[in-house]
């Protein structure tokens, strides 16, 4: 074995069968009946894992779903908006753990000790201070909200689609922040609790498979120090 992340991976991915059989048809099951169409349409779902697989950094979905997306009618400029939803996911994640920089650096300012804010983490007005005019560095903060206000009007793809690509990128990363700020987001744009289950699975699916479809590097390298 010379390489990672090689192409003839994704077409041999069945192969993961070779450890453990029940498990793998297990997982196969599921993941198929997470694709089929339902409240989100094949194109919607392809659309979102497209995203997920972009958050998560697995080169062999993105490759999956480059091809799925096409196929199931998505052009290039609706898969460029989900790529951008997915960028948008992650920095604003990053900017709403940042309130808690900010709160501990206030605090300690103020106080003068090394006491920690008593208070615990992950604080549903982090969300909305993400938005606060009364921040450092405003000019940054104002430059970002324009930004996911941008990613997320509607474009090549209709805000109901966004909403459910920006909901399933925030729970594969697991960011309670963005989880919260696309729950409120995909119910105002009208998304069903069916629809919003949907893209959870989407998540939960890609994640898995990701997990499973490294494991082929995991076959090779025990396949091969066998020899």
């Amino acid at each position: 074995m010379t390489d990672y992340y090689h192409r003839r991976h994704l077409p041999a991915f069945s192969s993961i069968r070779t450890g453990q059989a029940e498990l793998a048809e297990r997982f196969f099951s599921y993941y198929g009946a997470v694709f089929e169409p339902g409240d989100l349409s094949k194109r919607e779902k392809s659309l979102a894992a497209l995203a997920v697989a972009h958050v998560v950094q697995c080169p062999y979905c993105i490759d999956a779903y480059t091809s799925g997306s096409l196929e199931a009618g998505a052009d290039l400029e609706e898969l460029t908006e989900a790529i951008h939803l997915a960028a948008m996911v992650r920095a604003n994640s990053t900017l709403s753990f940042g309130m808690q920089a900010l709160e501990q650096a206030r605090y300690l300012t103020l106080t003068g000790n090394a006491a920690i804010p008593p208070e615990g983490y992950y604080h549903r007005r982090h969300v909305d201070e993400t938005q606060s005019t009364n921040l450092p560095s405003p000019m940054l903060y104002e430059k970002s909200q324009s930004w996911k206000k941008t990613v997320t009007a509607e474009g090549a793809l209709e805000p109901a689609t966004k909403a459910a690509i920006w909901l399933a990128c925030a729970h594969a990363i697991q960011c309670p922040y963005a989880i919260d700020d696309a729950s409120r987001h995909a119910k105002q744009h009208g998304l069903s609790l069916t629809a919003m289950t949907e893209t959870v699975h989407i998540a939960a699916a890609i994640r898995g498979g990701a997990s499973l479809i490294h494991g082929l590097q995991m076959l090779e390298q025990v396949q091969t120090s066998s020899m």
